[in-house]
C-alpha cells in the first residue's frame, strides 16, 4: 500500500499541481493532507479546487492546520483588526478570496486522526502534534518525550515546521513530511507491504518564477507588503525570509516599545533583509 503525504501548501497551487502529477505517476492508493492549505501565496481558490479534485480522484484524509484556525477565527470575530498591511494583509486577502464552502470544509477537519487501512499497521496524522496544531518542535527539542507520550500508534506523520525529518524514541517514530511551498516542493511517500511503514522523501520541482509573478498579478504583493516580500524571498531560496522578517520586526518592537503592526518597522526590517 502506498500513500502520498503533503503538508503546508500555503496556496501554492503551482507546486501542488506538480506534486499531484507526480502522485499520479507513482500510482498512490491515497493522498493525505496535513493542513495549512492556504494563506501566503496568491489565488487560494485555485488550491482549493485542486484539493476538491483530488477528493474525487483518490481516497483522501485532511487535517486542520493553524492557518485554517486563523481564518476560522476571523470568520467568527471579523473585528479582529485584520487590514491590508504587512502583518495581516496576506491573511485578509486569503479570507476574502475564499467562500463559505471552503471555510465549512476547514471546520469539518480534525486536528489529528488515526488511519487504519486494511492489512497494514495503523498510523497517526496531525499538523504539528496530536493535540496542538501550533506547537513547534524539532529533532533536538527538549520536550520530545512529552510529544511521543501522546502517540497511540507506532508512527505519527506531521508537518508545520517545513523541515523534513525522522525521529525515533522507544519504538515510536515521528516523520515530518516537509513543506510543499518551498523553492522545491517536498512530499512524503509511505509504503507498507503489511509489516512496517517505509518512508521516502521526494523533492518535486515547479515553476517558482511563475508563482512569484502571480504576487503582483493578484494584488497580494501590495496587500501583504512586507510579509509577501518575505514569502517571495523564501521561494527564491534565500532561507526562511518570512520567519527572519517576523523575528527582526519583533526585536525592533521590543527595543522601541512599538506595536507589532507598526508598518514602518516592517518596511525597515524588510529593507535590512534585502527583500
Amino acid at each position: 500500500m502506498k500513500f502520498a503525504v503533503l503538508s503546508d501548501i500555503h496556496s501554492n497551487h503551482i507546486a501542488l499541481e506538480a506534486c499531484m502529477d507526480k502522485i499520479d505517476s507513482l500510482g498512490a492508493d491515497g493522498v493525505i493532507f496535513l493542513g495549512d492549505y492556504v494563506t501566503d501565496c496568491p489565488f487560494p481558490r485555485k488550491t482549493m479546487e485542486l484539493l476538491y479534485q483530488t477528493q474525487e480522484k483518490y481516497p483522501t484524509w485532511f487535517i486542520r492546520g493553524n492557518r485554517e484556525d486563523y481564518l476560522l477565527g476571523h470568520m467568527r470575530a471579523p473585528n479582529d483588526g485584520w487590514h491590508y498591511c504587512s502583518q495581516s494583509g496576506s491573511l485578509l486577502y486569503t479570507f476574502e478570496e475564499l467562500n463559505g464552502s471552503d471555510l465549512r470544509f476547514f471546520e469539518s477537519m480534525p486536528v489529528s486522526m488515526v488511519i487504519s487501512p486494511d492489512g497494514v499497521p495503523p498510523f497517526s496524522i496531525c499538523h504539528a502534534t496530536l493535540s496542538d496544531n501550533k506547537r513547534i518542535f524539532y529533532p533536538d527539542s527538549p520536550d520530545l518525550a512529552e510529544i511521543f507520550a501522546e502517540q497511540t500508534t507506532e508512527l505519527t506523520v506531521c508537518g508545520h515546521t517545513h523541515s523534513p525529518f525522522v525521529i525515533s524514541q522507544n519504538g515510536k517514530r515521528i516523520v515530518n513530511a516537509g513543506c510543499v511551498t518551498a523553492k522545491t516542493a517536498h512530499m512524503l511517500i509511505l509504503t507498507s507491504d503489511g509489516d512496517d511503514w517505509q518512508t521516502e522523501f521526494l523533492k518535486v520541482p515547479y515553476d517558482t518564477e511563475r508563482l512569484i509573478a502571480e504576487f503582483s498579478e493578484s494584488g497580494l504583493l501590495e496587500k501583504g507588503n512586507g510579509w509577501a516580500r518575505g514569502i517571495i524571498g523564501t521561494l527564491r531560496g534565500m532561507g526562511d525570509m518570512d520567519l527572519k522578517l517576523v523575528e527582526l520586526v519583533g526585536k525592533k518592537c521590543r527595543e522601541r516599545s512599538l506595536p507589532f503592526d507598526d508598518e514602518a518597522l516592517w518596511q525597515e526590517s524588510a529593507a535590512e533583509l534585502g527583500i
